[in-house]
């Protein structure tokens, strides 16, 4: 996965076709496709679009859950980088 700040408040995060497909192995039948889904969060964690935008059930929430948990661990990362440097 990769992490794109789009915005004073909102972040991608892209899930790869590589991972989506590895996903797919572990939940048959998900219905999703095989390409890149890209995830758009605000800031404090809210998910506000999804691309493709025509997906929708429990596979796609799942895998939604995964990219958020992705960015709050990378934000966690930042946030430790910069206490770090800062103090």
């Amino acid at each position: 996965m990769k992490i794109k700040c789009c915005s004073e408040e909102y972040l991608l995060v892209k899930v790869t076709k590589q991972e989506v497909l590895d996903f797919k192995n572990t939940w048959p039948c998900s219905g999703l496709p095989d390409r890149a889904i890209t995830f758009c969060f605000e800031r404090n964690g809210d998910l506000v679009d999804i691309e493709p935008d025509y997906m929708d059930g429990e596979a796609l929430t799942a895998l939604s859950y995964d990219a958020q948990d992705f960015m709050n661990e990378e934000i966690a990362k930042e946030v430790a980088s910069y206490k770090a440097r800062t103090n």
